[in-house]
């Protein structure tokens, strides 16, 4: 859906353009929001600087083409109407909640297989990446929370409520952690924003109360999560006895590790983002010995101090914060898709793989250019 969406943005803007002859460049260049966003694929486009696998610099590059893109698409058709926003983010939580039904049946009609690779360190299988869906997940979620207390019509606002706590249910049903913490935290600032906005005291704190309670309760009562959280101990014990080399977590955090090693080699430059692979399985080897499967550091800050140094780590996070940094009103969505992002970058290379990409700069831009007619919406400095 993310990917049409793109698509047809694209398009959209090319047909705004011919209608209307007043864009020119220097324009965006002049929209800090907008055009900071192109650092990102500068910096990538210009690691091949010190990069000696032009295969590997090449793909590298082609996952961030859509910084180059959609930041112009996205600024030639702003502002985004109000309903436009909410009946997208309406589309996602269908998607979401269509893909559920179908991910729960297929567990239950599988379950002893994947009950027991769940036991393993697998997850319940999902229609893309896991860790991806999980994330696309919790914004859906706390997405329905938010579209429910800004909604001003009695029915609409249960059912979004409701929609909202099934989706919730099903984060913990399907317990991969990084779309977990991304939810909690994403409840977390909305209801500060609700708080705040409100005023309602009491029940932030009722609710606050709730959250902390909540994943004890759910290690009780949902068998994947129970399971889930064992087998993370179980990890992290490995990896304490040196024994998890072909373990998720454990390779997790050696991934670390050998990133801190890198960076420690090459501290301003980096190594370049077309040779990562070679040099960390080659550090992989030297520290830990040989396994089947060598992967690239599973943190996003890492990933990028290590290939483009510290120098060029600050302009590619300056360039991907802008539309935070920078926006003339920060509005809920945005803050949240930004505090989910910067989460899951502290365990995955997030915004190296197409979809999730594509995902999070669709979303960025969307609620950057969105005008809300209500001030309810808007959080300002």
């Amino acid at each position: 859906m993310v990917s049409v969406s793109m698509i047809l943005m694209v398009f959209l803007a090319i047909a705004k353009t011919r209608e209307d002859s007043r864009f020119n460049f220097s324009s965006f260049l002049k929209s800090v929001p907008y055009s900071g966003l192109l650092l990102v694929f500068i910096m990538i486009l210009t690691s091949g600087i010190n990069s000696e696998d032009n295969g590997a610099w090449l793909h590298q590059v082609r996952l961030k083409l859509p910084f180059l893109v959609l930041p112009v698409a996205f600024y030639i058709l702003k502002p985004i109407p109000e309903k436009s926003h909410r009946w997208i983010h309406y589309g996602l939580i269908g998607v979401l909640l269509a893909s559920s039904f179908q991910v729960i049946a297929n567990y239950f009609l599988d379950y002893e297989a994947i009950s027991n690779g769940i036991n393993r360190g697998k997850s319940i299988p999902t229609p893309i990446d896991h860790i991806h869906y999980s994330v696309i997940l919790a914004y859906a979620t706390v997405s329905c929370f938010v579209l429910g207390i800004l909604e001003p019509i009695k029915k609409w606002k249960i059912i979004l409520f409701f929609m909202g706590l099934f989706l919730f249910g099903y984060c913990h049903f399907l317990s991969v952690r990084t779309g977990l913490g991304s939810c909690y935290a994403g409840i977390g600032v909305a209801l500060i924003w609700y708080v705040i906005s409100k005023k309602k005291y009491l029940i932030g704190l009722s609710v606050a109360a709730l959250i902390v309670i909540l994943p004890f309760v759910a290690y009780h009562t949902i068998k994947p999560f129970h399971n889930k959280v064992q087998y993370m101990m179980w990890d992290i014990e490995q990896y304490q006895k040196g024994n998890g080399k072909n373990y998720s977590d454990s390779e997790r955090l050696m991934s670390y590790e050998i990133a801190i090693e890198l960076i420690k080699d090459a501290p301003m430059v980096g190594h370049g983002i077309g040779d990562l692979r070679p040099l960390t399985t080659q550090k992989h080897k030297e520290k830990y010995g040989k396994k089947e499967k060598y992967i690239y550091p599973h943190n996003q800050y890492l990933f990028i101090l290590t290939a483009v140094g510290t120098i060029g780590a600050l302009i590619f996070f300056f360039g991907l914060f802008c539309p935070l940094f920078f926006a003339e009103d920060r509005n809920i969505f945005l803050i949240l898709i930004f505090v989910m992002m910067m989460l899951s970058f502290l365990v995955e290379n997030t915004i190296q793989r197409a979809v999730i990409t594509a995902f999070f700069l669709f979303f960025i831009l969307l609620n950057l250019g969105v005008k809300f007619g209500s001030v309810q919406e808007k959080i300002n400095e």
